[in-house]
């Protein structure tokens, strides 16, 4: 154990300036909200783009805003056309910053549970969720749920990855070391993220900060990556699920665009290999006027 966990610190030392797992960009987000924040604002024009090649409608569209968090992002969809938006979280704390910051008229935010969504049947006409459903517990129930909200003719975008994506368990800035999860037990990696975190090198994010501005002192105490913050589904599972549900769907598979794995490109459409090389997944949930 003590020589994999060594070894493992070792490999996070050797990468962790470079840019292999997060861009400057990223990394100055990370370590201040309002910086990330403005980050994750930012990112509202690759899901329109998406939303636009897929042919998810916006304008004029009543718009759900599924897994919102602070709300940053949600507001942006009534500024590029939407007739209205409701935002949903399970995180209370973050919807009731949402309501504080953004909150108006035409901006709603409800917190949700984990497995309900607490809106009327066929309410919204589409429904936006980016980077959260590699983090839904249930996502069988979450999808009847989508489907029970959307009207008939609604659509669903989703953007998320799976279990075997080079970052796959969210440990970007104390596991900048990519497929680590898939050579290493999660009990070394939690301890070598402790032992990265409590390094004098290691400089501390956002996240790792208490209400008072502190910094956490007992992270990465577990033996395992909990089932309540990354679902561990991998790219066929997903496939299954959406397969299982309700809707009409089609995936959309992204190579990775970093100078590191580009080359991988070509291998996208093995069937073993893409759990592995594919970057992101865009999934178009489609609920027919017959339904």
């Amino acid at each position: 154990m003590w020589i994999s966990e060594q070894l493992l610190y070792l490999l996070v030392r050797a990468v962790y300036r470079t840019d292999v797992c997060q861009d400057r960009e990223m990394k100055e987000a990370e370590r201040d909200i309002d910086k990330y924040d403005e980050y994750r604002a930012g990112r509202i024009d690759h899901i329109l783009e998406a939303a636009g090649r897929y042919g998810v409608p916006m304008e004029g569209r009543a718009i759900l805003d599924f897994g919102c968090g602070n709300g940053i992002a949600t507001g942006q969809y009534l500024q590029k056309g939407a007739s209205s938006v409701i935002g949903v979280d399970v995180n209370g704390q973050s919807i009731e910053r949402a309501k504080e910051l953004y909150g108006s008229e035409s901006v709603r935010f409800i917190q949700s549970g984990s497995v309900e969504i607490p809106l009327e049947d066929q309410s919204v006409d589409t429904v936006v969720s980016y980077d959260v459903f590699e983090h839904v517990g249930q996502p069988d129930l979450i999808l009847d749920e989508l489907y029970r909200v959307l009207r008939p003719n609604g659509k669903v975008l989703i953007g998320t990855f799976g279990w075997r994506h080079p970052f796959a368990p969210h440990l970007y800035a104390t596991m900048p070391v990519p497929w680590a999860h898939c050579v290493f037990s999660e009990k070394t990696i939690l301890r070598a993220c402790r032992r990265v975190y409590l390094s004098p090198w290691y400089v501390a994010t956002h996240h790792d900060m208490d209400s008072a501005g502190n910094k956490k002192p007992d992270k990465y105490r577990m033996d395992e990556i909990p089932l309540d913050y990354v679902n561990k589904l991998l790219l066929r599972d997903f496939d299954s699920l959406f397969q299982a549900s309700k809707f009409q769907h089609e995936t959309y598979p992204i190579p990775f665009s970093s100078k590191w794995a580009r080359w991988t490109r070509v291998f996208l459409g093995v069937p073993w290999l893409r759990e592995y090389i594919t970057a992101y997944i865009w999934v178009v949930l489609n609920k027919t006027a017959a339904d």
